[in-house]
């Protein structure tokens, strides 16, 4: 679906693999915690049940570093006899103390492209997870001076989105939902009457997958530096 950017005032964009890498980093982490479980479990099967583990956890832990760890220290205690899990669970809390201070690193072109775009639009951020590592990341990215408004919320939904628009009183079509997740940045943004561009990313985690609808709702482009193709 063509974006009808004569509309577009505000351009909002997710962080986390939009603006800089983050999933590698976890695909890292859970390799390491994998193999603390390999004497019990093949990897395959530590993959399955740490995913079941922070599934089921969600809604109590939310999303973010802190709720993988907490799902890791879980998973290690249901699966490893009590003389192995101190140790184990002493090795993911490392783990998750690294995951937290991991460098940012911008994805090619934002911060050039973001600059390009700042002039003629509103910039925002609606990210969601951990409210200090958001904060964290934001501030070390470079980029916070280029957004007007900043967004760190539980979850992103349909009515999470509609909230958001209403709170700016700002027209929904006037709004452009970037992301590089179509579950949880784009789909539900353009539900709730926003344009939407995806950008698929390589390493997506396995709970933001999502099938490609046959009509899409949304612009899909290889990378952020091609929005300025699109809006410009």
């Amino acid at each position: 679906m063509a974006l009808n950017a004569k509309k577009i005032t505000h351009v909002c964009l997710d962080a986390d693999d939009t603006l800089w890498q983050n999933e590698p980093y976890f695909r890292r982490t859970e390799r390491e915690f994998y193999a603390l479980l390999k004497h019990k479990l093949t990897e395959r099967e530590a993959e399955d049940k740490l995913f079941q583990t922070e599934m089921a956890n969600l809604d109590t832990f939310g999303y973010g570093v802190k709720s993988f760890t907490l799902s890791m220290i879980q998973t290690a205690l249901d699966v490893l006899p009590a003389d192995e899990s101190a140790p184990a669970i002493r090795k993911i809390l490392d783990l998750g103390k690294n995951l937290l201070s991991e460098p940012v690193v911008l994805l090619p072109g934002v911060k050039e492209t973001l600059e390009k775009l700042a002039p003629n639009y509103h910039l925002a951020v609606i990210t969601k997870g951990d409210l200090l590592a958001q904060e964290r990341k934001l501030e070390e990215s470079g980029l916070l001076p280029l957004f007007g408004r900043v967004e760190i919320v539980s979850k992103k939904d349909t009515s999470v989105y509609r909230s958001i628009f209403r709170a700016w009183n700002v027209n929904p079509e006037n709004i452009l939902m970037v992301g590089n997740s179509l579950k949880s940045d784009v789909l539900p943004a353009t539900e709730a009457g926003a344009q939407g561009v995806w950008i698929p990313c390589e390493d997506n985690w396995k709970h933001e997958e999502t099938e490609e609808p046959e009509n899409p709702p949304y612009t899909k482009i290889n990378a952020l530096t091609d929005l300025l193709t699109v809006l410009l």
